[in-house]
C-alpha cells in the first residue's frame, strides 16, 4: 500500500487527564471485577501500545446474572413500577450522562479504543442522554397502555416485557448502540443483561456506573464483561426471553438459529454493503462530499458506511476527480487529535482483513484509488480507498472498512440491478437533480433506508424506524420500535357469551 507520510498535527499521545475505566461486572446488585484472563490485551490503535488486559466473567458469575434476572422478572417489581416513575428514572440517568465530564470520559474511551476521532465520539457521547430521554418520553406518553372500544365496553390493550433480555452491543458505535438497547429495555420494564464488546466495553461500563447509582431493584440491570463465549452461555439459556444483537452476520446467524429453536424474539442489526447511486444530473460536488464522508466517518467502521459507488458512465471521470480532491484533504491521524478527520482501524485483525480485501480486488483487476496521506504513526491506519473496474460479482460482500468499489451504469434499470445486487439491505444513498426520479428510484431499492442527496450519521426522522432487509438483519429499531420489541401484547376486557353450539 502506498504510504505518503503526513505528521499528525497535534498530540500523538493519550490525554493524561483521562484513563479507561476498570473492567467491572454489575451482577445482582454488586460490583465486581471479572476474574478470567483472556491472554489478550487491548491496544491503542494509533500506536499499538497496550492499554488494558482483556478479562472475562467466569461461567458461574454469568449464571448468577441469569438467575438474578430471572428472579427479578418473577418478582415483577420493575415491570409493575408505573411508567411515569420508570420515565423519571430514565431522565435522571440522562441528566448524569449529559454532564460534561461524563460525556468527555465516554468520548475519550471510544476514541482511544475504537480509533474513531474524538470530535465524532463526542457527538456519539451526547446522543446517549438524548436516547434515554426519548425512551422516557415514549412510555410517559402512554404508548404501552391503551383503551380500545369493545362490544361490552372498553378493552385494555397493554404491553408487558417478555422477560429477561440480553443486550449485545458491538465495538463500532458502542455508545449510541449500547445506550439505545439499555434505555429501551428499561423503558419496557424488562430486566436486562448488557454484554458489551470485549474490544470497546468502556462506554457501557460508564453507563452502568450511572445506572447502578439509581438503586434499581436487584437483577433489573446487569453487565457482564467477556467474549462471545459468555454471550453464547446467555443466548442459549431459556431464562433469556428476548435478544437484541448488533454485530456481524456470522454472530447474528448463530443467535437466530438458537432463538428459532426456542421461539425467542430476536432483534438483529448486522452488516451492510451500502450503495451510493450518482445519476448523470446529480450535483457532483455534493456527491463527492457524500462519498468522502461515507469512506471516512467513524473510519467507515459502521454498518451504514459506504460499500459501493454506482455512477452513470457519463459523469464517472469528473466524479472520481472530485473525490480524489476531497480525499487528498482528509486529515488521517491520531484519534485524540482535535484536527483529525479520520483515525485508525480498531485492531490488527480488522486491519489485516481490510488490507486483504484491497489486495484481493486488486488481484482481480481492480484499480486502487487513494489520495490521503498516512500519518507518521505506527497504528492500524488505512487511507480511504476506492477500487474501480471490478466485476460486481466480486464485490457483493461487505468489507467493513474505508474501502468502496466503483461501478458504472448506463440506464436506470442497470443502476437498480446493481443497487439490489447484494444479499444486504441496510442503507442506500441516491444523488440526482430530479427529486421525483430520486424518490421513485429510492422506493425500489430493497433496503431499510434511503437518503437522497445527503449522507449523514443521523436518521432521517427520530420517529422513523431503522429497518434491515436480507442479511442485514431482522426487525426494526427506533425510539418506539425497540421498546416494543422487548414486550408482548396483552388484551383484557369483558366478553359476550356465545350460546353453546353457535357458529
Amino acid at each position: 500500500m502506498r504510504r505518503n507520510v503526513k505528521p499528525s498535527s497535534q498530540s500523538q499521545h493519550p490525554d493524561p487527564n483521562h484513563s479507561l475505566p476498570a473492567l467491572l461486572n454489575y451482577i445482582d446488585g454488586a460490583v465486581e471485577a471479572p476474574t478470567q484472563a483472556r491472554g489478550n490485551t487491548l491496544r491503542d490503535p494509533n500506536n499499538r501500545q497496550p492499554l488494558q488486559a482483556q478479562m472475562s466473567s467466569a461461567p458461574e458469575r454469568v449464571e448468577a446474572a441469569l438467575a438474578a434476572a430471572h428472579a427479578a422478572h418473577n418478582a415483577g417489581e420493575w415491570e409493575e413500577t408505573p411508567a411515569a416513575t420508570r420515565a423519571d428514572i430514565l431522565d435522571r440517568i440522562a441528566d448524569q450522562l449529559a454532564q460534561p465530564a461524563m460525556c468527555e470520559r465516554i468520548a475519550y474511551a471510544d476514541a482511544i479504543t475504537t480509533g474513531a476521532v474524538i470530535n465524532v465520539t463526542r457527538h456519539m457521547a451526547q446522543l446517549a442522554p438524548f436516547v434515554f430521554r426519548s425512551a422516557a418520553n415514549y412510555i410517559r406518553a402512554g404508548h404501552l397502555s391503551q383503551k380500545l372500544p369493545g362490544k361490552m365496553g372498553e378493552v385494555e390493550y397493554f404491553r408487558r416485557p417478555w422477560g429477561p433480555a440480553l443486550l449485545v452491543s458491538p465495538w463500532n458505535g458502542p455508545t449510541a448502540i449500547g445506550s439505545h438497547k439499555i434505555a429501551s429495555a428499561l423503558a419496557a420494564g424488562a430486566p436486562c443483561i448488557m454484554k458489551p464488546s470485549e474490544w470497546a466495553p468502556h462506554s457501557a461500563l460508564l453507563m452502568a456506573e450511572v445506572i447502578h447509582a439509581q438503586g434499581l431493584p436487584r437483577g433489573t440491570f446487569q453487565l457482564t464483561c467477556g467474549s462471545r463465549h459468555i454471550g453464547g452461555q446467555m443466548v442459549g439459556d431459556a431464562r433469556i426471553k428476548a435478544i437484541s444483537f448488533t454485530g456481524g452476520t456470522a454472530g447474528g446467524r448463530v443467535i437466530a438459529q438458537s432463538c428459532a429453536s426456542q421461539f425467542k424474539p430476536t432483534q438483529l442489526e448486522l452488516g451492510g454493503n451500502n450503495p451510493l447511486v450518482v445519476f448523470e444530473d446529480a450535483d457532483l460536488e455534493q456527491a463527492a462530499i457524500g462519498i468522502t464522508y461515507g469512506l471516512t466517518n467513524l473510519n467507515a467502521q459502521w454498518c451504514r458506511a459506504l460499500g459501493r459507488v454506482l455512477v452513470h458512465r457519463s459523469v464517472r471521470e469528473e466524479l472520481l476527480a472530485r473525490v480524489r480532491h476531497h480525499l487528498a484533504a482528509v486529515r488521517l491521524g491520531h484519534s485524540l487529535d482535535e484536527k483529525s478527520d479520520m483515525g485508525p482501524l480498531i485492531h490488527q485483525q480488522q486491519y489485516d482483513s481490510v488490507l486483504a480485501e484491497v489486495e484481493r480486488l486488486r488481484s482481480l483487476g481492480g484499480t486502487v484509488i487513494q489520495a490521503t496521506a498516512l500519518p507518521d504513526l505506527d497504528g492500524y491506519f488505512v487511507p480511504p480507498t476506492l477500487i474501480d473496474a471490478c466485476d460486481p460479482a466480486d464485490t457483493a460482500e461487505e468489507i467493513f472498512g474505508p474501502v468502496a468499489t466503483v461501478h458504472c451504469f448506463d440506464t436506470q434499470a442497470q443502476a437498480l440491478q446493481l443497487a439490489n445486487g447484494t444479499p444486504y439491505g441496510l442503507a442506500a444513498y441516491v444523488y440526482s437533480g430530479d427529486l421525483q426520479r430520486a424518490f421513485e428510484f429510492g422506493r425500489r431499492i430493497r433496503t431499510g433506508g434511503v437518503k437522497i442527496n445527503g449522507y449523514s450519521l443521523l436518521s432521517l426522522s427520530p420517529a422513523a424506524p431503522r429497518g434491515a432487509w436480507g442479511l442485514s438483519g431482522l426487525g426494526e429499531e427506533g425510539a418506539g420500535q425497540t421498546i416494543e420489541f422487548f414486550t408482548g401484547a396483552r388484551v383484557v376486557g369483558l366478553s359476550q357469551q356465545d350460546p353453546i353450539g353457535a357458529r
